[in-house]
């Protein structure tokens, strides 16, 4: 059982969080507000700056959405968080990845049929998110090799570090998975 409140929609009586809840509703294309949200309600403050960091570090910026969250997946297998695994699947299902790759890009990532461009992202993004001192300039150079430039580099770095951060977050609290 989750140790926080998971507030839903028509429980919330603060307007930052209900219009928090909106944003997230028009915006994350679920049409639910994620329990990680939902959990945050307890602060509103810390509500609105964890959805203002997913919006500018998930839904914009140049690097698509699904490569981030195939960089997700991996990092919440890596540290065995089964909230943020079924979470970036759900997601990634939703935002019409095939079953083929899903499967693969959890049961064998070498056999996953991904270009070797969205691999070599992942592969990146997965070390920036669990062993970010293991990084060299070498791993860098790859990805511009790949035509990545500084601005997309950074994107996966902050993805990165914010599924990373959200892994540790919903371990702690216990967080349920959502109904999906």
């Amino acid at each position: 059982m989750t140790h926080f409140p998971i507030v839903e929609y028509d429980q919330v009586t603060d307007a930052k969080v209900k219009e928090v809840y909106d944003q997230i509703l028009s915006e994350l294309g679920f049409g639910i507000i994620p329990n990680i949200f939902k959990s945050m309600a307890i602060n509103p403050d810390i509500l609105e700056a964890n959805w203002k960091k997913f919006r500018s570090t998930i839904l914009q910026g140049d690097v698509p959405r699904t490569l981030k969250e195939m960089v997700g997946v991996a990092i919440s297998q890596a540290n065995n968080s089964v909230y943020g695994l079924k979470v970036h699947l759900h997601g990634l299902s939703a935002l019409g990845m095939s079953e083929e790759v899903l499967s693969t890009l959890v049961s064998n990532f070498d056999a996953c049929p991904l270009p070797e461009r969205e691999k070599a992202v992942i592969q990146f993004g997965l070390l920036a998110g669990t062993n970010p001192l293991a990084l060299n300039e070498s791993h860098y150079q790859k990805l511009r090799s790949f035509g990545l430039d500084d601005s997309e580099i950074f994107e996966i770095v902050a993805a990165a570090d914010l599924f990373s951060s959200v892994n540790r977050y919903t371990d702690a609290i216990a967080l349920e998975i959502d109904a999906l």
